[in-house]
């Protein structure tokens, strides 16, 4: 009896640090250090209400998401990682939050678009200061 105990024993201890690796598996590469960005977005001179938001690098790296409420940007995250955006040359596409429920939408498309996004450059040292005034019609 004695033996099945040191037996179970062992083999449980014998686990526990191939259990704790399990979760330490690579996190990738690291992130490039990103700075903080604030923005207000207007549409027809109003603060739009709710949208989402992303900031997509012209040069190859990582995008940052976040969302408009009320007129501000909110939540910047570099892959959902890193709070800010990563300093550099930036097209920022600005869209509908709930584009799957069928309601109406809001953000004219060109808005959305990655071709005919708007430029900005976001600087290492700010501060990055954006206001992103929409139109409905061209």
């Amino acid at each position: 009896m004695l033996w099945k105990q040191l037996s179970s024993t062992w083999y449980a201890l014998s686990a526990t640090p191939w259990i704790a690796l399990a979760g330490c598996g690579d996190p990738g590469p690291a992130l490039p250090p990103t700075v903080p960005v604030t923005a207000t977005v207007t549409l027809d001179g109003q603060p739009l209400s709710k949208a989402l938001i992303a900031f997509s690098p012209e040069e190859p790296g990582p995008s940052s998401n976040g969302r408009v409420e009320a007129g501000q940007v909110l939540d910047l995250w570099t892959n959902g990682q890193k709070q800010g955006v990563v300093a550099g040359k930036h097209r920022v596409t600005i869209y509908d939050d709930d584009i799957e429920s069928g309601s109406i939408d809001i953000v004219p498309d060109r808005y959305g678009k990655i071709d005919g996004g708007i430029e900005v450059t976001v600087q290492e040292e700010g501060p990055n200061e954006f206001t992103f005034e929409l139109k409905k019609k061209k």
